[in-house]
């Protein structure tokens, strides 16, 4: 099996826990195959750096190309205009990703997303490559184009889910189920033990606080940061002594409007010395150990990377009841659960924590168990590989 050769392509313009969850599962597999990652634009520096430092042979496609997100889903005419202009970079793409293919002659190619694989699917040449995608969001009918639901349906060999729920929901609009197998994102527990023994970013503020409470993700509106910093509010006319960081990027390509609102809401509410922006951050496990408690409001996911790592490291979470962090939390036993925008529920969640030792830890013990007896790496490689080889078999 050394001798089979795998491919990843995707378009990758941010080091989020999807493409954490993907540089591990291509190093892991590296053991069994030969693994190559192809990669559009090399414009996500984090990604590359990650790729290097792990080994993992990678082709950039169109280095030089500047504009590479077409953005302006609330402005069709803008977005076809965009479209049209970056067509020319897009046919040299599609000529460069057939030749490089061609030229490692895989026995799989994988990616997490449609648009890759509308250019894999769309070349006559590349049809005796078996095509898997990887979804790794929650994959909602209303989440999910028309065009990126015909081409899972018709040029996807296999579909690894990322949750039972995405499962669920890849099935309710006509993926054959026989095609789909869960996978749970890959998470390095010795790794993130290791990364979470120092603080290598920039200082934070508010250390000396009495609750410190940190809340990971990408600053855009499906991730709930709006609903954390208005329970922040709640929390503050309770008199509470507490810090909240803010951890995540503002998306390339898009405005910063959402951003500018966070930052009126904070002002509003009298919380400039309670809410910080930490930015992107390379030590974000670091950041978990020094926070008594994750929270992730968050509209929409598949597996939430961010709360594994947090059970990991012992750190009691709150999150909403939304696709695959069922999954992980079960209420009351591994963590809290709340609505969707609901910052009274989120509020008194973290009260209870703050206020109830015992429980959190009685919690945090249990989430500790759960995260190791159901989602170690061992477990989720396996089934990468007998899914992975059940698509090659199936298309020799």
């Amino acid at each position: 099996m050394k001798n089979r050769r795998l491919v990843y392509f995707d378009f990758v313009t941010h080091f989020g826990g999807a493409q954490r969850s993907t540089v591990l599962l291509c190093d892991h597999l590296k053991e069994f195959y030969d693994v190559n990652v192809i990669d559009a634009y090399g414009f996500c520096e984090t990604y590359l750096s990650a790729l290097a430092e792990r080994n993992i042979a990678h082709d950039i496609l169109c280095a030089d190309t500047k504009e590479v997100i077409i953005g302006y889903k609330d402005r069709p005419l803008k977005r076809i205009w965009r479209s049209v202009r970056q067509l020319p970079t897009l046919f040299k793409l599609r000529k460069r990703l057939i030749e490089r293919i061609l030229q490692i002659n895989p026995d799989l190619i994988w990616t997490n997303s449609g648009k890759a694989l509308a250019f894999l699917a769309t070349s006559w040449r590349l049809q005796r490559y078996p095509r898997v995608i990887y979804a790794r969001g929650w994959y909602r009918r209303s989440q999910v184009s028309w065009f990126c639901r015909w081409l899972i349906r018709h040029c996807a060999d296999g579909v690894m889910a990322v949750s039972n729920p995405t499962s669920a929901s890849l099935q309710s609009w006509g993926v054959p189920k026989r095609i789909i197998r869960v996978v749970f994102n890959t998470v390095d527990f010795d790794r993130v033990l290791e990364d979470s023994t120092e603080v290598t970013g920039a200082p934070i503020k508010g250390i000396a606080k009495n609750c410190k409470i940190l809340v990971p993700g990408q600053l855009t509106r499906s991730k709930g940061q709006y609903t954390a910093i208005k329970a922040a509010a709640l929390l503050k006319k309770k008199k509470l002594d507490f810090v909240m960081w803010l951890a995540g990027d503002i998306p390339i390509g898009n405005k910063s409007q959402y951003y500018e609102n966070l930052l009126d809401l904070i002002r509003v509410s009298g919380l400039e010395e309670n809410v910080f922006f930490v930015g992107w951050r390379s030590d974000v496990p670091a950041l978990m150990r020094l926070a008594d408690i994750v929270v992730l409001p968050t509209h929409t996911e598949g597996f939430p990377r961010a709360l594994a790592e947090a059970m990991v490291l012992g750190r009691p979470v709150v999150s909403t009841a939304v696709g695959g962090v069922s999954d992980l939390i079960i209420h009351g036993e591994t963590g809290l659960l709340m609505p969707v925008d609901d910052e009274n529920a989120l509020a008194r969640s973290i009260e209870r924590l703050m206020s109830d030792g015992e429980f959190a830890r009685r919690i945090v013990a249990k989430a500790h168990k759960y995260i190791y007896d159901s989602f170690h790496t061992d477990k989720q490689i396996r089934l990468v590989r007998e899914g992975f080889e059940c698509v090659i078999v199936g298309k020799e």
